[in-house]
């Protein structure tokens, strides 16, 4: 064998490693999609082994992405998946692109930068949209998973270890959406003993530690690996192949680049040297030998002419993947000399040439090459070299050299201009705009703190006052969103007293209610009150409504939160005349959506349909499409705690609509908890366990701390109800943490008040562990954690918390207790506010109350009529479930009272209910009563054959029925293979059956079934 400068040694001593990722890619290829982070010391051959697999993937005709990050640039925002998946996108033709990004290409062009997407939509984001970050994150998880739909996906990130913060955000963004699609990541990394990026570090621990990603590490190779890699490159056997392994062994530590570059030094060095037609190794000793890679590396830079060690030097310190004109302007050859270099750098393997959208690219084969090289450089002229690359960009790049503001300002910062220089502050700040513009908010904060270090030492003369205060706004924007509130304002104040000085009360007023709701964030809400009147004032003084206005809805809202509800209230109608003046259709629907919450949740339930009737008017008219959402939402939230069905479903029908043409994850979620309590509700059980199978994860992912605990209690009650107490309790124990319930009420003992979002979660976390624990029949525990429950609601005059199941389950537990005052007390106030808020359910539920204390307490004669009018005043909302459960207290008073018929009679009704529903507790209960009576017992299934199915069942029942697989139904129904999976669990338990073809044959011989083609 020839050993030139392009052979590549044999690749020896990784078939585990390399059975491992073809595993995974075989896993992938079936849509098991997994994460693995690939580590190993520098030049152990990671990048090989990805390569490989990487050609593998491609003959099996997948998608193939791969890049990495560069360590010039771990500041550039998602720079390293933007590197991986750009030129591979750029091959698919426009339409297929344009479908993937399904209206998501704002967001897809902040991540894939440089990557035409079509047309971008004009519209601004919507000011009231408060999910950007998560919208992000989201869609571009969801369009890998529908590129790995199309086919599969292998997405290789190389060189972690210089990655931005904002791409280790989305790879486990990402890693905890891929197990079911048909995507293959890896990521790799260096572990040099070096301190890996906190990113990348918190990212491995987070995913691994959920069993989310596996760590690989790759090992040097052995003695015997390099005996082998020896004995392929010159045939060498016995004593002198293994002399020469151990040397190299020796010297290298079985590093796969080392080990290259030793050989190679042997060869040119003579040592191992060809004889006649065979390879002998000669006698030699350590003499010249390098003693490390970058000894190696150094060695084999000398040997090249100058005028290509020039280029390679310049290509240094772009430190990026440079473009045939900018490497040459900066090297300052001609034509001629510039391509010999180049030729000579490819063939020596020093560069590699990238032929990217028909302009040349080179970057280095081995990132330890460029590091080398770039530390041969003295200081002086690394400098030089910066300031000349910056110079040769802003001069090709002309007027568009601001959107290249992060490279310019990187090589203008290197080269010394950090002190003082106007020019440099230009791009830094630019850079740093781009970065929190792009929601990269770690990138962002560095940078801007840059820009205001540099914008401080510029001479006060030669700043402009305007673009600092504007700097110090964009700083304080950049610090909150990372967490450090109060750094905000201190950098906020900094303005506030620049805007002063300035005689900008426009500013003031902004900067004085952004200053006050950082203040009330931080848990300072009486500071946060008086910096908002401030805001309203200046704003009032200036006549501007549109500003004073929005401020006082935001005060209103904090008094609110403090459990102030009626100064809440009056704040707002105060204004309401004044929004009604600007005929600003988006301020007026601000103001009534505010005022609906406000009465939605206290009452008169009039008085907030009202307010929700004007908010949706203004809302429709303003044309504001996020506003017209929360309109929809709030009405939805309103009547379904109410019991309102038809109404429920029609604003909900509207709130998803809209959720989905503004592609807002966090509306979608928020919206689905609604479908999910109101399908409980009305005894869609397989329903709103499916669409919880698909919430609950996107809740995980984007609003973990606010929608996500509501679902879980939501779901536990349907679980609770149908005898699955391990799971309810699992889902509830989660909720109880998430809302930090404890946390809220010793918030309340302390006098303090909990953030607003907390306090609707913490009391919903209470309803459910009251429902658990009366499930299991511990009464006292239930009316513990109902009472407690119920002293936060009454704290901040949540009326609709305590009346929709608080107040139910406490009268329970009491009427179980036998603690007749108790319940006397709690009926008469839940039939009290029940009227005030027109709440039907609560109605009924207070009636079945008291005919059940009358009963137990005082043996009254007339109970039997009214808890059967409960009865059907629950089914007519429609409640089934509750509804069933009164008529088995009915049923169990007539045979008390010796009306055997009627209690046989009304269990048979509940008993249909249960067994529709698979409500096994009651169930149980209900069978065991029927069985004392000497009745037959009916199949536990319902009778209706296909006509217990809901509509979604049905139609999977009939893919089913064409032998489709889970996956196929899940892509011709646009759900998940796990969400298919759980509709046909609820199936079989329905129908009594344990098999996709019985539940088929099963179905066939029912009227209202048929499999053919719709």
């Amino acid at each position: 064998m020839t050993l030139t400068a392009q052979t590549e040694l044999p690749l020896v001593g990784r078939r585990a490693e390399l059975g491992v990722l073809r595993m995974a890619l075989d896993a992938a290829a079936e849509g098991k999609g997994q994460t693995i982070f690939l580590a190993g010391e520098s030049g152990v051959g990671k990048t090989r082994l990805v390569q490989l697999l990487a050609r593998e993937a491609l003959r099996r005709e997948m998608f193939v992405a791969a890049g990495g990050a560069y360590a010039a640039e771990t500041g550039i925002p998602y720079g390293m998946l933007s590197d991986a998946l750009v030129p591979a996108l750029r091959d698919l033709p426009p339409a297929t692109l344009s479908v993937l990004a399904r209206g998501a290409e704002r967001e897809l062009a902040m991540i894939l930068h440089g990557l035409s997407l079509g047309r971008t939509p004009s519209e601004p984001l919507s000011p009231h949209d408060a999910d950007h970050k998560a919208r992000l994150l989201w869609n571009f998880a969801q369009f890998l998973q529908r590129l790995a739909d199309r086919q599969p996906v292998l997405l290789i990130l190389e060189n972690a270890q210089w990655s931005d913060a904002s791409s280790m955000e989305l790879v486990h963004f990402l890693a905890r959406h891929v197990r079911q699609a048909a995507l293959l990541l890896i990521v790799t990394y260096a572990d040099d003993e070096q301190e890996l990026p906190p990113a990348l570090k918190t990212t491995e621990r987070s995913l691994v530690s959920r069993g989310e990603a596996v760590v690989r590490h790759l090992e040097p190779l052995t003695r015997h690996d390099i005996a082998d890699v020896l004995f392929r490159l010159f045939a060498l056997t016995g004593d002198e192949v293994t002399r020469l392994a151990e040397r190299v062994h020796e010297r290298s530590r079985g590093n796969p680049l080392f080990v290259d570059q030793l050989v190679r030094h042997l060869v040119e060095s003579g040592r191992v040297r060809i004889e006649g037609e065979r390879w002998v190794v000669g006698d030699f000793d350590d003499v010249g030998l390098p003693s490390t890679i970058r000894e190696a590396l150094q060695a084999r830079m000398h040997e090249v002419e100058p005028g290509a060690r020039r280029v390679a030097e310049v290509a240094a310190v772009i430190g990026t993947r440079a473009s045939l004109p900018l490497l040459q302007s900066v090297a300052g050859l001609e034509a001629q000399p510039f391509a010999d270099a180049i030729d000579i750098l490819c063939a020596r393997r020093i560069l590699r040439e990238i032929g990217e959208g028909g302009l040349p690219q080179y970057e280095f084969v081995h990132p330890l090459v460029q590091l080398t090289v770039a530390a041969g450089l003295t200081a002086a002229r690394r400098r030089a070299l910066h300031l000349t690359t910056a110079r040769e960009m802003e001069r090709t790049l002309g007027a568009g050299a601001i959107a290249h503001a992060r490279e310019i300002a990187r090589h203008l910062v290197e080269g010394d201009l950090l002190a003082g220089d106007v020019r440099t502050l230009r791009y830094v700040a630019a850079a740093g705009r781009e970065a929190l513009n792009r929601h990269a908010d770690a990138e962002a904060l560095r940078l801007l703190t840059d820009a205001l270090s540099i914008a401080d030492r510029v001479v006060p003369a030669e700043r402009d006052a305007a673009a600092y205060r504007a700097l110090c706004e964009d700083l304080a924007r950049a610090r909150a969103r990372n967490g450090d509130h109060v750094g905000a304002m201190t950098v906020w104040e900094v303005a506030l007293s620049l805007a002063v000085e300035a005689g900008d009360d426009l500013a003031r007023a902004r900067l004085l209610r952004r200053i006050g709701l950082a203040l009330a964030f931080a848990g300072r809400p009486a500071d946060g009150l008086t910096y908002l009147d401030r805001a309203e004032a200046v704003a009032t003084a200036m006549q501007r409504a549109d500003l004073a206005v929005p401020v006082r809805v935001a005060k209103a809202m904090l008094l609110h939160a403090q459990g102030r509800v009626a100064e809440a209230k009056a704040a707002v109608e105060e204004v309401v005349p004044a929004a009604e003046r600007t005929g600003d259709a988006a301020l007026q629907a601000l103001v009534h959506r505010a005022l609906m919450q406000f009465y939605g949740w206290t009452g008169p339930a009039d008085v907030a349909r009202r307010h929700g009737a004007a908010a949706l008017a203004h809302a429709t008219a303003s044309g504001d499409r996020a506003l017209m959402w929360w309109a929809h939402w709030g009405l939805a939230v309103l009547e379904g705690l109410g019991g309102n069905s038809d109404v429920v479903a029609m604003h909900q029908r509207h709130a998803e609509h809209l959720a989905r043409e503004l592609y807002s994850p966090l509306l979608q979620v928020q919206t689905a908890e609604i479908a999910i309590e109101f399908a409980s509700g009305v005894g869609e059980w397989a329903e709103a366990l499916a669409r919880a199978d698909r919430a609950i994860p996107m809740a995980r992912a984007i609003a973990p701390n606010t929608v996500l605990p509501r679902l879980l209690v939501w779901t536990a009650f349907i679980h609770i109800a149908r005898d699955e107490f391990p799971r309810g309790h699992e889902l509830l124990e989660e909720a109880w943490q998430i809302s930090r319930a404890h946390e809220v009420e010793q918030a309340l003992r302390e006098g303090r008040s909990p953030d607003a979002g907390e306090v609707h979660n913490a009391i919903l976390a209470h309803t459910g562990m009251a429902a658990y624990w009366l499930a299991m029949g511990e009464w006292r525990r239930a009316l513990e954690f109902g009472q407690r429950g119920l002293a936060i609601a009454d704290a901040f005059g949540y009326v609709v918390w305590a009346i929709h199941r608080l107040l139910p389950i406490i009268i329970e537990a009491g009427l179980w207790l036998q603690e007749f005052d108790l319940v006397r007390r709690e009926s008469a106030r839940l039939r009290e506010q029940s009227q005030l808020m027109g709440h039907r359910l609560g109605l009924a539920w207070a009636n079945t109350a008291e005919a059940l204390r009358l009963r137990f307490e005082e043996r009254h004669p007339a109970t039997v009529p009214a808890l059967l009018a409960a009865a059907d005043e629950l089914e007519a909302i429609p409640f089934p479930f509750h509804a069933a459960r009164v008529r088995r207290n009915a049923a169990q008073v007539m045979l008390a009272d010796g009306d055997a018929d009627g209690a046989r009679h009304e269990l048979r009704r509940a008993h249909d209910v249960f067994a529709r529903l698979g409500a096994e507790h009651e169930l149980r209960g209900t069978r065991s009563e029927m069985r004392a009576l000497g009745m037959r017992l009916p199949a536990r299934g319902a009778s209706e054959g296909a006509f217990s199915l809901t509509g979604r069942e049905l139609d999977i029942a009939r893919l089913v029925a064409r032998r489709l697989t889970n996956k196929e139904i899940a892509v011709r129904l646009d759900i998940s293979a796990r969400t298919v999976s759980t509709h046909l669990s609820n199936m079989f338990g329905k129908l009594g059956v344990d098999s996709r073809g019985a539940l088929v044959d099963l179905l066939r011989t029912r009227p209202g079934f048929s499999d053919a083609n719709e």
